[in-house]
């Protein structure tokens, strides 16, 4: 009967040990599970304000390279229409009738320049034409200004079936492609410029390559502080906004590819 009690005892004692073993396993498994996933959201909490803080600078430096190339624009080609209308009209000789009539002639069509030069203007920077016209038809619209000009050969081509990302990509892959033009125009000597547009299944493909004098990537990166390692640099940023890729070939006399890749 002793046995028997020590047996039930001894039983008791090894199923109370196994049980307290197990829910200690269990309580630690939770332990280290709860622990992960705090880590997890922690993590996914720092990624997204990590994103959040580069949106906001990238949208802040966006902003002001906007303002910039605004002044730029009313200084370099509004003000000069404007200025050669008021000099044309200041100097009118009213005595001569045919010479007047050709003054006031051409001094409307300044003044007709400098109204249409500011209606794209707006229409370029103004991130509405993004959400109202779709990020194909702003970049034509924007390629349509340059060729007007006559200095470059702009051509552009989409490809795939056309897919309307979030306004604020559309705007960003828009501030690259400025940024790109930006470029070419102020260091490339270029006479053409390809533009391509490529809608994948997953991503987007946009390209931009000019015949021009091309660079050394080398001494570009060596010269930091210069204003074209600048816009390279603000590529590469905006790029990374997207969670994309920027390719960047160029060589002395070989002109410039920009290719960028971003996901929908």
């Amino acid at each position: 009967m002793q046995a028997k009690n020590n047996d039930i005892i001894l039983f008791v004692i090894i199923t109370t040990i196994v049980l307290l073993f197990m829910l200690s396993f269990i309580a630690a498994v939770l332990f280290l599970y709860q622990k992960k996933n705090i880590l997890y959201y922690k993590d996914l909490e720092d990624v997204k304000n990590n994103y959040e803080k580069s949106l906001l600078e990238t949208q802040l430096e966006i902003q002001e390279q906007t303002f910039q190339n605004i002044s730029r624009e009313i200084h370099d080609n509004i003000g000069l229409s404007l200025t050669l209308a008021k000099l044309q009209l200041n100097t009118i000789d009213y005595t001569q009738t045919s010479t007047k009539i050709e003054n006031i002639a051409s001094s409307i069509d300044l003044i007709s320049k400098a109204i249409n030069d500011l209606s794209d203007i707006s229409k370029s920077f103004h991130s509405e034409a993004i959400k109202t016209h779709g990020l194909y038809n702003t970049l034509k619209m924007e390629t349509e200004k340059i060729n007007r000009s006559g200095k470059h050969l702009v051509k552009f081509t989409e490809e795939g079936n056309t897919v309307f990302l979030d306004a604020n990509k559309e705007l960003i892959l828009y501030r690259i492609a400025q940024e790109s033009l930006n470029n070419i125009l102020k260091y490339a000597n270029a006479s053409c410029i390809f533009i391509k547009l490529i809608y994948e299944s997953s991503h987007v493909i946009f390209s931009i390559e000019d015949n021009g004098n091309g660079f050394d990537k080398n001494e570009i990166e060596k010269h930091r502080s210069g204003k074209m390692h600048t816009g390279l640099s603000n590529i590469r940023n905006r790029t990374k906004t997207l969670n994309g890729t920027c390719i960047i070939n160029s060589s002395p006399g070989n002109g410039t590819i920009i290719c960028i890749t971003a996901p929908y």
